[in-house]
C-alpha cells in the first residue's frame, strides 16, 4: 500500500514538472513580467516564424513581438522594431532616433550595414517591437504554440 502510494506520487510530481517545462521554457525567454502580462492582455503579444529566403536578417527563427496595440507601447532608442515600408515590405531593424514633430512620432532606423539610416517611419508603420529572437528547434516551436494556445484560448490568468 505505502509502495502504490509513493509510485503514484512521484508519477504525479513527473507529470506537474513535464506538464509546466513549456511554460518554464517561455519565462526563460520572456522574462516574468512578460509571461505574467501575456495573460492579462494577450492581444499585445505574438510570435512569428522567420521565413527563409525573407529579407530578415536576424538570428534565429521566431520572433517574440510586443504589438503596438497598448497604451503602454512604447519605443525608445536602440528598441528593434517590425515595420512596413511605404512599399509594402516589412523590415525588421533597431531605432537609431525617435522625434516628435508637431504631435506626430517619427523613427529612423538604421540597417545591418549601420551607416545607411532609414526614415522617417510613422506609428502607422510599425507593427510592433521585437522583444526577443528565438532559434528554430522543435522544443521552442512546441513552447511557442503551447503558450500562445493558452493565452489566446484558455482563461488561465483567473486561475491566479
Amino acid at each position: 500500500m505505502e509502495r502504490t502510494r509513493r509510485t503514484t506520487w512521484k508519477t504525479c510530481c513527473l507529470f506537474v514538472i513535464i506538464a509546466n517545462l513549456p511554460f518554464l521554457t517561455m519565462v526563460h525567454l520572456m522574462g516574468m513580467d512578460m509571461f505574467l502580462a501575456s495573460f492579462q492582455h494577450p492581444e499585445m503579444y505574438q510570435f512569428l516564424k522567420i521565413q527563409s529566403g525573407s529579407n530578415l536578417t536576424l538570428p534565429g527563427g521566431y520572433l517574440l513581438l510586443e504589438k503596438t496595440a497598448s497604451n503602454d507601447f512604447l519605443i525608445r532608442k536602440g528598441d528593434t522594431i517590425l515595420y512596413r515600408t511605404g512599399e509594402g515590405a516589412v523590415r525588421c531593424e533597431p531605432v537609431l532616433s525617435v522625434e516628435v514633430r508637431q504631435g506626430i512620432t517619427v523613427y529612423y532606423t538604421t540597417t545591418s550595414e549601420q551607416d545607411d539610416i532609414t526614415g522617417p517611419i510613422y506609428d502607422t508603420q510599425v507593427l510592433g517591437k521585437v522583444t526577443n529572437t528565438i532559434g528554430d528547434n522543435l522544443w521552442y516551436a512546441l513552447c511557442l504554440r503551447v503558450w500562445d494556445f493558452s493565452i489566446q484560448h484558455l482563461n488561465a490568468y483567473h486561475l491566479f
